[in-house]
């Protein structure tokens, strides 16, 4: 367990984070830093031109889960090339190979978040539950409610984590997800289109598309969509 919660539950604003230019890509940095939960935890995005392609490279005791904005990435995971998409995801485990490139003709954006738990890595567990996995927008399944719909990615054991679950939530115009509530696990949402507002504690504060929000342990949160367009966004948990 992290020793303090240094990373804030607020919205890290898409127009707000400023952009690091390197020979290769665009970096554009939402969090970094120890949670309650995490030794620490970094969440970027990375812009990519046509044609470009980042080395590859690992860690042996960081889980990465990318997520595409826009534009394709093809996405190699121990030497196996897959392109995906937006709304495609990758999850990548300890001690796996990682390389990416732009294989469109429009700029690729895709966010990584790096998880580092602190304790003991667990890839015994990871391979149980089938290791590094790679899927595109196409394959998550899709259910229908009252509210709009929900597409499930994944629920499974991760190297680090005992339950990681990730999932889109798409609200239709007017709707709140939920009544305002707490839990113990921290809660990542990556807004993929749309406009609404947030609750935060006592706060509330506006979203639009690229933003990431962060809810820390046993913070009151709740998300509304103000407009009449759909307000679609990635939901992550885990424990």
């Amino acid at each position: 367990m992290a020793q303090r919660d240094s990373v804030k539950a607020k919205v890290y604003g898409w127009n707000d984070i400023l952009v690091d230019k390197d020979s290769n890509s665009y970096r554009m940095q939402f969090v970094n830093g120890p949670t309650k939960s995490l030794a620490n935890l970094e969440i970027h995005l990375t812009e990519l031109d046509p044609g470009r392609s980042l080395l590859p490279h690992s860690y042996s005791d960081v889980e990465q889960l990318v997520v595409v904005k826009e534009g394709i990435l093809k996405v190699t995971i121990k030497g196996k090339p897959t392109p995906i998409g937006p709304g495609g995801v990758a999850l990548v485990t300890p001690g796996d190979d990682v390389s990416f490139e732009n294989t469109g003709k429009v700029l690729a954006t895709y966010y990584v978040l790096k998880f580092k738990s602190g304790g003991a890595t667990n890839p015994d567990r990871a391979k149980t539950a089938g290791g590094s996995f790679i899927g595109d927008w196409e394959n998550w399944s899709v259910q229908e409610n009252e509210k709009g719909e929900r597409r499930e990615v994944f629920d499974r054991f991760t190297n680090l984590f005992s339950k990681m679950e990730l999932h889109v939530t798409t609200l239709n115009g007017g709707q709140i997800a939920h009544n305002p509530h707490k839990h113990p696990q921290e809660e990542i949402l990556l807004v993929r289109k749309g406009n609404g507002q947030v609750l935060i504690g006592d706060g509330i504060s506006p979203i639009v598309a690229g933003d990431v929000i962060l809810f820390t342990s046993g913070v009151l949160h709740s998300i509304k969509n103000t407009s009449s367009a759909p307000l679609e966004y990635f939901a992550l948990q885990w424990q």
